[in-house]
């Protein structure tokens, strides 16, 4: 270890000691993280002695539970002890270095780590004494602390410091007399000036220099402390408190100054706004100036000093505020910790003024904290605001205050406690030994806000937002927007916002209130990936909490979260005076248009009140390089508006115009927040926002992230009052309320980012730049963003400044345009064709499906090719390639099969529920199968998937998942596991929880549940029981102990630091650890959370490897790339689309719905899913043997066969760097293990239950009861647990008869009491316990109740702890006590009782039953959506306490309801002896009215109709019972009809009003499933056959509205796809919603887009390619239309015969060949020369020409009348030739099809979504069997001959049956059938066989090259032919095919031309987005500005 140390320790490492390695790889420092454990123990009357010492390493030891060991158990994560200075012993200590000491008081002594060598022991002592004496101290001496070394580690050791301790005095010879104040302010200079001196890198720091503390610490585990230092066991050393912490560090290197206490406090938890305090901080240094501190204030700057954890940091800026005097500890701690005040009406007004004040200088440290603390005097604890830290106390007799983690940690006798208590959220426990008494919370506090009037400071300095508005001149919103319509304002193109995001993101925001839903992750390319020009937004992924720190629920813990913050200029922190509260109150950063106005006229009203524009937008002209100069700009005006005493800058982009581009408004914010932090300006003004490119939830966090004070997104703004103005948006709300709800939404949406993160309020978000960019160059980072990881580099300002011109020049074209008004689709959220690609698209969907169901070899190959082309666009890997080079390829055949890799593979955790049973029951018998594993997800897993199938088919899953929502979480359930997966986060949504809607709880999925059918539930989330990494590893324990077979996995997600999180969790002891990407698929989730948190898993992966291998944890765990996790791809193999529908209850293949209809849609099965899995596994192993690679083992961490292919950079991926990613682990940490070699030791076998196991064994065997005794402390942890696994084991699910095993326990017990407790066994505990109580209560019983020698009153005291029976699901529990918070969290059917709960009580219960017999804290049934709880208020207090979103009030009235209650309560005075119990049953009825009953309102509606459906059922039961009995025979049952009851419209004929009444209810949501496809009707077939009108009738406006409504807009639609659907790539989900909505002109524009012929090609979509026979009209207006436009005819012109084509080229700059494909195949064969034998397209032009010359009158066509014809080929020409012969009045007509007749439904060959090859009439075939009886078409038959009249004319043809059959390679071949002949009389015989391609003779004369089928050769992709300005499209050059590809071809061949004659184009492209092509991209790069006319 020493060795390894010293080879990562460099100079530029500035850690302690260089203790961490530096950044290297993915691993950065700067992400360790710790949690602990805390305690003290405090002598009230502040009365010495050294048992409180002793005392003191009780707690410690019994905490070591809550910290970690590093890879060798001897080295622990830190700890250690603060004390009082022992005076005594230091003057007897100080003395044999003949040095006296001065009184107590007078003298100070350190605990100082120095470097342990003599030159440079000896440098630091002088070094520190010169700062003393320069400071006025003296150094008396130095005293070297004895310590034992033999106990530490080999990583402790190899950085242990010398720990001397420094005696110092005011210096005599400066100071006569002593000033104890004066000394405070010099010996805090001294540590301040000597460490800046000195530094950390060089060993030096000082763990405490005071009068009145000391602090030993180290790098120790809490065994380790008292042992090492010497001077902890003399018994002369007392004190009168002792202040102890555990470390737990997700590191496991050497870092002795990280070990706590620090010098004040001590801290458990986790700071999440770290950055932004310490930035903030910085910016503070700037306004600070103090009287006591003089000229030494820069001696102290940084006041946060580099190097040290948050809880250094906190520590630091604790000890300027109380040594500066004007704040005393407890207030400081107060600022720095504030309760949740904002939401709490209760508070006192003179406290929530304190706060206000105190909220105008400091944003609070927000995070999960536990903050204990002493100065001497005063020692305490105080909790975060949401309570998220446990902290128990007791009062003892002997005058001592225990405060800990946990009870239990002492053995005190119950006889001694006074009180027992938990200090709660918000709250602080003081003990104030100068006075000897403990002070109350309000009394403190009130004291402390009476210190002045600071409500009066408030009322008279601060300016509210309202009065700002108020005092303004009036605006009318509507009239300040402009005249353009939506779709012309170009505003919208430079800011790039998109109608997706309009339709998907605006419009539900402002018409809900809400943002929208989105499903299946986000498989788009990342932005530094995208050739598309980029918001800078789209660079930045939210961090979120995970492991260390909890989440919080923005909705159902709203209390705690608060968006008001205090904008302007900050007052000095060193001071108190009501200036300081001259500040803007703004109730939420995000301003309307109104507001904004307000703020610019501000100073208008208010002249102390300066604000000024500063404009972000530069000229055009300045090219790429004005970027850059602007920024510089702006920051320089921002600084000089400041120096004019301007209060808030107004960063605007409103100057965008045709001339003026805008830079981003994030570059500016960050830009100029840090330019003024580093100016030290920052506190002196306040940065407003005001830009067109914040329109999302997202955009305003970063922006806020990085130092936004208020926001005003004005075009998103005024694109909803536009919409308004145009009518459409669907609402009745005006504009004032429209944007409100926009705010409101957006609002919600922040409060919702900052909870991911753990974060409470703006204040504390605000700056602290929550972010990871993702492909950011280092200079954009440091000018902008400095802080933020980038840790792949990348784009630089040129491309951010290319991209912004870009964007610009779409919205002003520099050429002149003619372009079709609409605003285009981004294909960001939704596949789209020609737009940005997707991972999953069309082709690769349909390929895979192809391969999985039919074995199709050639498909997975198309599928496997596809997908790496995917990849390469959208992902880090997709830059990667192997290198084969270094490899020595092996065979195949010694790779090991693929049968023991699929063993490796398991699907990815998708709940029943989110997902159908047929699907998640498929999916686990194919794992099952192959030997992996399938995963329940969170949605439990019915027991009866354990029973194995007839077959031997298991549905079991082999992952049971435990997920915040604790959904079915049983000790059965756990007990069924091969692995135990706990979800910490999920990909797609990370730090929130799931919801799954009431009308997706069917009958099934609640009884899985352990819910409601029909009631809605709500998963929290993950914070619950795993607020920290203690917690979790507590979780493991938990897990482990349910089931000790199982492999206990944590799921993370990839962000900056998660390596670290997963050395702690390997720490923690998980056996397997899966790091999940970004793009993960879900149910349902806000797209805020879908598009912007977490990364891509190569990154996550890799740093967790690397950081597990560098900390020597690799062996210990599986980490999921050992193994593999598949989740979307196994759907699609069953037949998933990619609809992202899922949220919605409507996916159409029956996977993602629980809709009974839709579920019998689901055709996929377990061989499908086998067969993808066997495709990967065998395409694996061929990558294997290329690489040399024999098993997977050999692979893991082999970075060194991989690369970066250069082949694929491009300009935006030039700088991109990947060596983080590929830097190989192995030579991070030479000698570790690289992948897993052994088992975690779990150390289970020394648990107390495995005696209680032992002890039950005949109740386990025979079932016979037994009770057991026990005693217990707090070290016993999940006692019954695996108790419960043996019972469930073996009895299952039901368990044991109640009561059969019985535990009796006394003392306090550990955390996780009866932990998924089960059937048959009760728990009676005398005592008290800790945290998760009850967990998971399985059906079993639990019983707690305080010593019976106790003299407090049960009901007044706390008993149990946090989070208790959570996610229990049946059995009872009798409390006698008080719970502490967060009491049945997801109770779903157990009941229980107790005395008293905290904050959060009953949140997101489901079931059951809880009973409350005195007080709750606030929020209490706060997302309660099931069960019932009854809660005594006595108070009168209650109901203003309760969450009131999801329930209501009732009381108890029935009989049977009383009953109950009475039972209950007697039980509960029965087990408890409960004094309450007892006191209500002899006053029932007195106390029956005070109980309220909280019912949650759907629950009620839900038993309601259960009970009205009893009653009906009962009824109807009473009227057969009178019936008389019916003799007849029964009614044949009705059979089930195939496809679910449709809306048959074809049936349904209805005039017009009729249809425009029902087109009012059209269900677009659900249109698919209950409207029936529909195509315009075919006019009567008699009537038709006389006239060549058209042959279809028109559908009504509401019958297309019908048809629209059937669209899905699905996410990859197929109807769009490049190989099976609309080949001009049509929008058509657009176009359909546009129709839908009856907005007819957008919809013509829309279509527009991407056919300039829409009425060439069909009227219905999403078929635009049917038979569109168009009236002559028709065609006669559009070449009217093209005539208009421009485009000169030259008719009667044959090219090459009457003109001379070379002529035309010369004349023109470029000409085109579009001459078709026009030579028509032949039949030679015999007497091929008779006359009578036409090519079919000779009789149909000249029909067509005489018949729009003279209607057929002038007899100049081939005329069929009273002629047997026969049409030979099918195809739409020969349905042509039928249907014209037939008007004719032909006597009989035969059509000749060489192939087989199709069959009625799609063939094994033509699989969806291929075009279907199914039998089909097209209008000519019906119009012929309408008038002769019988269908045209011949099948498989050939002509052999024509047969002659003998007068040269044909009488008629020859013919066999031939037999088609296919061979093993799938190829088709036919042979002719003897004795089939037959003969077949004609007249007339029209050859339709199709055309061989272009006339020859046209192509020769200009000289292109033809391809082997004499088609024009041109390359791939490209319209240019050989002969340089010659181009060709269409069928010329493709072939023969549809018009709608002839459309497409010559908009692709004119955009061709348009960039080969100007040098770019902006003509429309296929899908309508315009794109910037790599060759555009790349020559912007290289010509700047010059360049920027959007090459597409």
């Amino acid at each position: 270890m020493e060795s390894f140390m010293r080879s990562n320790n460099i100079e530029s490492n500035s850690s302690w000691a260089g203790a961490l390695p530096v950044a290297q790889g993915l691993y950065n420092p700067e992400n360790e993280k710790d949690s602990c454990g805390v305690g003290f123990i405090a002598s009230i009357k502040g009365e010495h002695s050294h048992h409180i010492l002793k005392d003191a390493s009780n707690i410690l030891c019994n905490m070591t539970h809550r910290g970690a060991t590093s890879a060798d158990p001897r080295d622990g994560d830190g700890a250690g002890v603060m004390s009082g200075i022992p005076h005594t012993f230091m003057v007897e200590e100080a003395a044999r270095l003949k040095v006296t000491l001065p009184a107590q008081g007078e003298y100070a002594v350190g605990n100082v780590f120095l470097r342990p060598d003599e030159p440079h022991l000896r440098e630091q002592k002088a070094t520190f004494e010169s700062i003393a004496q320069k400071n006025g101290l003296k150094v008396l001496g130095w005293r070297k602390v004895p310590v034992d070394n033999s106990i530490l580690g080999p990583s402790a050791l190899s950085k242990e410091p010398s720990i001397q301790q420094p005696f110092v005095v005011l210096d005599p010879a400066v100071h006569a007399t002593f000033d104890d104040k004066l000394f405070n302010r010099q010996l805090y200079v001294l540590r301040k000036e000597a460490t800046h001196a000195i530094t950390l890198k060089n060993w030096f720091y000082i763990c405490s220099l005071s009068n009145q503390n000391i602090v030993y610490k180290g790098q120790l585990s809490p065994s380790q402390v008292y042992k090492f230092f010497y001077d902890l066991q003399n018994h002369e050393y007392t004190t009168h408190f002792a202040l102890v912490h555990s470390r737990f560090s997700t590191n496991t290197f050497p870092s002795w100054d990280r070990a706590q206490p620090m010098r004040w406090a001590a801290h458990n938890g986790e700071i999440n706004t770290l950055r932004g305090n310490k930035n903030w901080m910085r910016a503070r240094e700037g306004v600070m100036s103090s009287d006591y501190f003089g000229d030494d204030l820069q001696k102290l700057f940084p006041i946060i000093e580099e190097g040290g954890s948050d809880s250094s940091a906190f520590d630091n800026v604790l000890e300027l505020l109380v040594i500066n005097g004007v704040l005393s500890l407890p207030e400081a701690i107060m600022m720095m910790l504030p309760e949740a005040w904002q939401s709490n009406g209760n508070i006192e007004p003179e406290k929530k003024a304190w706060y206000e004040w105190a909220a105008c200088l400091m944003e609070p440290y927000d995070g999960p904290a536990l903050m204990t603390f002493s100065d001497g005097r005063f020692c305490g604890a105080s909790l975060d605001r949401n309570g998220l830290r446990p902290c128990r106390f007791y009062k003892t007799t002997d005058g001592l205050m225990i405060c800990a983690s946990e009870v239990g940690t002492m053995n005190i006798a119950p006889e001694r406690i006074l009180e027992k208590g938990r200090l709660q959220p918000g709250k602080m426990l003081l003990v104030d030994t100068l006075e000897g008494r403990v002070v109350d919370d309000r009394e403190l506090k009130l004291s402390i806000a009476s210190r002045q009037n600071f409500r009066k400071w408030v009322d008279e300095q601060m300016l509210s937002m309202d009065e700002v508005v108020a005092k303004a001149p009036k605006f009318d919103i509507m009239s300040t927007i402009d005249d353009l319509s939506l779709t012309q304002d170009p505003r919208l193109s430079a800011f790039k916002l998109t109608i997706e995001q309009l339709n998907l993101l605006l419009l539900p925001m402002t018409t809900d209130g809400k943002e929208a839903l989105g499903s299946m992750g986000n498989d788009a390319p990342l932005a530094c990936l995208s050739t598309e020009p980029q918001l800078i937004f789209d660079y930045f992924r939210q961090l979120f909490a995970q492991v260390t720190n909890p989440p919080i629920d923005p909705i159902r813990e709203e209390i705690v979260m608060s968006l008001e913050c205090y904008v302007g200029p900050e007052g000095n922190i060193l001071e108190m005076d009501q200036s300081q509260c001259h500040k803007l109150r703004l109730p939420t950063p995000v301003v309307s248009l109104t507001e904004m106005e307000a703020i610019k006229n501000l100073e208008s009203t208010r002249p102390d009140w300066k604000t000024r524009i500063i404009d972000i937008t530069f000229s055009k002209s300045e090219g790429p390089s004005g970027y850059l100069m602007c920024l510089e700009r702006v920051c320089s005006e921002v600084s000089d508006a400041i120096h004019d005493g301007v209060k808030i800058v107004i960063l605007s982009d409103r100057e965008t115009n045709a001339e003026r581009v805008a830079i981003s408004s994030l570059i500016a914010t960050g830009g100029v927040h840090h330019y003024l932090v580093r100016m030290k300006q920052r506190s002196r003004v306040a940065i407003a926002v005001e830009t067109a490119e914040a329109r999302e939830v997202h955009h305003a966090c970063v922006l806020l992230g990085y130092g936004a004070d208020m926001i005003c997104p004005y075009l998103a703004q005024e694109a909803i009052l536009k919409l308004h103005r145009e009518n459409a948006i669907k609402s009745e709300a005006g504009p004032e309320k429209l944007i409100k709800n926009y705010i409101k939404a957006t609002n919600n949406g922040i409060l919702k980012v900052m909870s991911k993160m753990g974060i409470s309020t703006l204040q504390s978000y605000k700056g602290a730049q929550i972010f990871e960019a993702l492909g950011l160059d280092e200079s954009v980072i440091a000018r902008s963003f400095a802080g933020t990881a980038s840790r792949i580099k990348g784009v630089g300002f040129e491309l951010l400044s290319l991209d912004a011109l870009a964007l610009h020049e779409r919205a002003w074209p520099s050429r002149d345009t003619v372009a079709i008004e609409g605003i285009p689709e981004s294909g960001d959220y939704h596949w789209r064709n020609g737009a940005i690609p997707h991972i999953n698209d069309p082709d690769g969907i349909a390929n895979l499906q192809d391969a999985v169901r039919r074995k199709n070899d050639n498909a997975y190959e198309a599928y496997s090719r596809n997908a790496f082309e995917q990849i390469k666009s959208c992902t880090l890997r997709g830059l990667l390639e192997f290198d084969f080079s270094k490899s020595t390829p092996i065979s195949v055949d010694e790779v090991e099969p693929w049968t023991e890799i699929c063993k490796r593979f398991c699907t990815g955790a998708m709940s029943y529920g989110s997902i159908s049973m047929e699907a998640h029951s498929t999916l686990s018998v194919a794992m099952n199968r192959i030997g992996g594993k399938s995963n329940s997800g969170e949605g439990g897993e019915d027991p009866a998937r354990s029973i194995p199938k007839d077959n031997g088919d298991s549905l079991r899953s082999s992952i049971k998942q435990i997920a915040s929502g604790r959904f079915g979480v049983t000790s059965y359930y756990l007990s069924d596991a091969e692995e135990i997966q706990i979800k910490m986060a999920q990909g797609a949504k990370p730090g929130e929880g799931g919801e799954l809607p009431g009308h997706k709880v069917s009958d099934e999925i609640g009884k899985t549940r352990h819910s409601t059918p029909g009631v809605g539930l709500i998963s929290p989330p993950p914070h619950h029981d795993i607020y920290s990494i203690e917690d979790l590893k507590q979780l493991i324990y938990d897990a482990k102990a349910a089931n000790p077979r199982a492999r206990i996995s944590v799921k993370l997600v990839s962000e900056v630091g998660v390596g670290v999180i997963a050395s702690g969790v390997a720490k923690a002891k998980a056996d397997h650890i899966l790091i999940s990407g970004h793009d993960g698929g879900t149910g349902a989730s806000r797209w805020t959370g879908i598009k912007y948190a977490g990364l891509p898993w190569e990154l996550g992966l890799a740093e967790s490897h690397q950081t597990l291998v560098l900390n020597d944890l690799r062996g210990r765990v599986v980490v999921q790339t050992d193994e593999w996790g598949f989740a979307t791809t196994p759907l699609i193999a069953m037949g998933c689309t990619m609809m992202r529908k899922c949220h919605l209850n409507t996916c159409p293949v029956g996977i993602a719905t629980q809709d009974p209809l839709l579920r019998e849609k689901f055709a996929g099965s377990p061989e499908h899913v086998i067969n993808f899995f066997y495709y990967v596994a065998e395409e694996l192993r061929t990558i294997m043997a290329k690489l040399g690679f024999r098993t997977i083992n050999e692979m893991v961490g082999r970075t060194d066969v991989l690369v970066v292919d250069e082949a694929r950079r491009n300009p935006k991926t030039a700088n991109i760097d990947l060596s983080p990613i590929l830097t190989p682990a192995h030579t991070l940490r030479p000698g570790a293990a690289t992948f897993n070699v052994r088992k975690q030791e779990h150390m289970h076998h020394t648990r107390l239950d495995n005696k209680f196991i032992s002890e039950a064994q005949e109740a386990l065997n025979t079932g016979r009861r037994v009770e057991l005794e026990g005693r217990v402390v707090n070290t016993d942890r999940a006692l019954g647990t695996t108790v419960s696994y043996h019972v469930s084991s073996k009895y299952g699910e039901n368990g044991l008869p109640d009561d059969t095993i019985h535990i009796n326990l006394k003392g306090s017990a550990g955390q996780s009491l009866g932990a998924w407790l089960a059937p048959g066994v009760t728990i009676e505990l005398e005592g008290d316990s800790n945290d998760y109580v009850g967990k998971g209560l399985s059906g079993g019983r639990l019983i707690v109740y305080p010593p019976k020698v106790s003299t407090f009153k049960s009901e007044e005291n706390v008993i149990i702890g946090n989070t208790c029976l959570y996610g229990a699901t049946s059995g009872k529990a009798f409390f006698g006590g008080i719970a502490a918070e967060r009491f049945a969290v997801r109770n779903s059917g157990a009941t229980a009782i107790v005395e008293g709960t905290g904050d959060h009580g009953c949140e997101y219960m489901t079931g059951g039953r809880v009973v409350v017999l005195g007080s709750t804290g606030r929020n209490f049934a706060a997302g309660m959506s099931g069960g019932i709880a009854y809660v005594l208020d006595l108070a009168g207090d209650f109901k203003s306490k309760v969450n009131m979103e999801m329930v209501q009030f009732e009381t108890i009235n029935e009989d049977e309801e009383v009953a109950w209650f009475r039972d209950t309560l007697e039980d509960h005075r029965h087990y408890t002896g409960s004094a309450v119990a007892d006191r209500i049953l002899k006053n029932l009825g007195e106390y029956l009215p005070k109980i309220v009953k909280v019912m949650p309102t759907d629950y009620r509606k839900v038993l309601d109709a259960q009970r009205a459906a009893k009653f009906a059922a009962a009824a109807q039961k009473a009227v057969e019972v009178i019936a008389p009995v019916l003799t007849a025979a029964p009614l044949a049952a009705k059979p089930k009809p195939d496809e679910p009851a449709l809306v048959d419209l074809e049936d349904s004929m209805v005039d017009a009003e009729t249809y425009k009444k029902r087109s009012e209810m059209v269900d677009k949501v659900r249109g698919f499933m209950k409207y029936k496809r529909r195509g315009d009707a075919y006019r009567n077939p008699k009537k038709r056959t006389k006239d060549y009108k058209e042959i279809s009738a028109r559908m009504t406006d509401g019958e297309l509205q019908v048809q629209a409504a059937r669209c899905m807009d699905c996410g990859v639609p197929f109807c769009q796809s490049n190989t099976t659907g609309c080949p001009i790539g049509n929008i058509i989900p657009k176009w359909n919603d546009l129709v839908f909505k009856n907005q007819w002109e957008e919809a013509l524009n829309r279509l527009l887009m991407t056919n300039n012929f829409p009425e060439f090609t069909g009227r219905v979509c999403p078929a635009p390619c049917e038979g569109s026979c168009l009236d002559k009209g028709i065609v006669q207006r559009r070449i009217d239309l093209m005539a208009a436009e421009g485009i000169r005819f030259v008719p009667n012109t044959h090219v090459g015969v009457t003109t001379d084509v070379n002529s035309i080229r010369d004349e023109n700059d470029a000409l085109i060949l579009a001459t078709g494909a026009t030579w028509p195949r032949d039949l030679p064969i015999v007497n091929r020369n008779l006359d009578g034998i036409h090519f079919a397209m000779e009789f149909l032009q000249l029909n067509t020409q005489s018949l729009l010359d003279s209607e057929l009158n002038d007899g100049k066509y081939i005329s069929a009348k009273g002629k047997h014809v026969v049409v030979i080929g099918g195809g739409d020409t020969g349905c042509d030739c039928i249907a014209t012969s037939l008007r004719h009045g032909a006597t009989s007509i035969v059509n000749f099809e060489l192939l087989p007749q199709p069959p009625a439904v799609r063939a094994k060959d033509n699989p969806w979504p291929q075009f279907p090859r199914v039998f089909k009439q097209d209008y000519g075939h019906s119009e012929v069997q309408s008038h002769f009886g019988k269908d045209p078409r011949e099948y498989s038959i050939v002509t052999k001959e024509f047969v002659s009249d003998g007068n040269g004319k044909v009488k008629g043809l020859n013919t066999i049956r031939v037999e088609w059959t296919q061979d093993a390679t799938g190829r088709w071949s036919m042979k002719e059938m003897a004795g089939t002949e037959q003969y077949f009389q004609a007249d007339l015989v029209l050859l339709s066989m199709g055309f061989m391609g272009p006339e020859a003779e046209l192509l020769k004369s200009v000289g292109v090259k033809l391809d082997g089928r004499s088609n024009v050769e041109t390359p791939k992709g490209s319209y240019q032919t050989s002969v340089g300005n010659v181009f060709a499209a269409g069928d010329a050059r493709r072939g023969q095919s549809l018009i709608v590809w002839g459309i497409n071809e010559g908009r692709q061949c004119a955009r061709e031309v348009d960039e080969f004659l100007v040098g770019n184009t902006l003509l429309p492209v296929t899908g309508g987005m315009q794109r910037r092509s790599m060759k555009a991209l790349a020559f912007e790069t290289q010509h700047g500005a010059s360049s920027l006319v959007s090459m597409a």
